[in-house]
């Protein structure tokens, strides 16, 4: 997505941002809508104007299988896609990427739907590696996914050119064992946690050589976890528990702690995160100012989206994107 490793008893929310639209939503006209999605035992909070929007979700169906839904044209309806375990549509809409269960052959794969409904199979890494957890870089040209040993363990990277059918898969050494690989916001290179006792972010070329490493800035959350202006990074603190740190990504230097409870999920944009929040009105995700101040109920999950490990995929507004 946000997709992120999602663990037991942990509800998780991947989110895809990318640049938002600048008007300051107390400039905006809001109108809100309740959409019931009963598949997923979900109910989204939408407001008209909203910069990002729920694209698809999967639920767990089975210990060794999810189900993958994705919008319907009209906006109110989830359409299953049998036969795929992930879902993520480009920042830019279009095209959607899904992972499937199986492929043909010796090799994985990752397939692209256009708007149309056509599809193109792209191959990704030989079998039994596998390539999850697809992330659009932001301009929306292009795909990585995160290349997993034994279904558990990140050990590389695939980039995958939907327009050209291909794909060139990257191993790499000292990931961190769930790290999931993302984009900078450029598009130029990618990040991915590293196994450093401290935590740390190392900072790939795309041909899998380190171009830098900012090491003791903790654990990457978010499936972007840069801001919209790309100038800051969000991590879960070292050694504070329940803190978030935003750090300037080219300098380096810690810019704030952020103190709530629960994980985080992402920006909502320079100034607001995206957060899972479980209290007396139940597990929501929430819009959070950098004080740690609940601005915003985005979603509410019943006890069927927690039992069923329901992960939500946000992608930009087609107004923003």
């Amino acid at each position: 997505m946000i997709n992120a490793l999602l663990l037991r008893g942990v509800l998780s929310v991947s989110l895809l941002l990318s640049m938002l639209a600048t008007t300051p939503a107390s400039a905006q006209q809001r109108i809100g809508v309740d959409i019931d999605v009963p598949n997923a035992g979900v109910v989204l909070h939408e407001q008209d104007g909203d910069p990002w929007r729920m694209t698809a979700f999967s639920k767990e169906v089975s210990s060794s299988r999810r189900a993958a839904y994705l919008r319907s044209s009209d906006g109110n309806t989830f359409v299953a896609k049998k036969g795929y375990g992930e879902l993520q549509p480009a920042p830019k809409g279009g095209n959607v990427a899904g992972v499937p269960y199986s492929s043909p052959g010796t090799y994985n794969s990752v397939v692209i739907f256009d708007s149309e409904g056509r599809s193109k199979r792209i191959r990704t890494v030989r079998k039994p590696l596998n390539a999850t957890s697809p992330i659009w870089a932001r301009d929306g040209r292009r795909l990585v996914l995160s290349i997993q040993k034994d279904e558990i363990e990140t050990v590389g990277f695939v980039i995958v050119d939907p327009v050209a059918g291909t794909s060139k898969a990257v191993t790499v050494r000292s990931v961190h064992e769930h790290a999931t690989f993302q984009w900078t916001p450029d598009g130029k290179y990618l990040v991915a946690g590293i196994s450093d006792l401290y935590a740390g972010v190392r900072v790939y070329r795309q041909d899998g050589r380190t171009l830098r490493t900012l090491r003791k800035i903790g654990i990457m959350h978010g499936t972007d976890s840069f801001s919209p202006s790309g100038r800051r990074i969000l991590t879960l603190c070292v050694y504070t528990e329940n803190h978030f740190c935003l750090w300037d990504f080219k300098t380096g230097k810690l810019v704030k702690r952020v103190n709530e409870g629960g994980p985080a999920i992402g920006w909502w944009d320079d100034q607001h995160l995206s957060v899972e929040a479980s209290d007396n009105d139940g597990s929501r995700v929430v819009v959070i100012d950098l004080n740690g101040k609940i601005t915003r109920v985005l979603a509410s999950f019943t006890a069927k989206a927690k039992r069923e490990w329901v992960d939500l995929v946000y992608t930009p507004s087609q107004s923003t994107a």
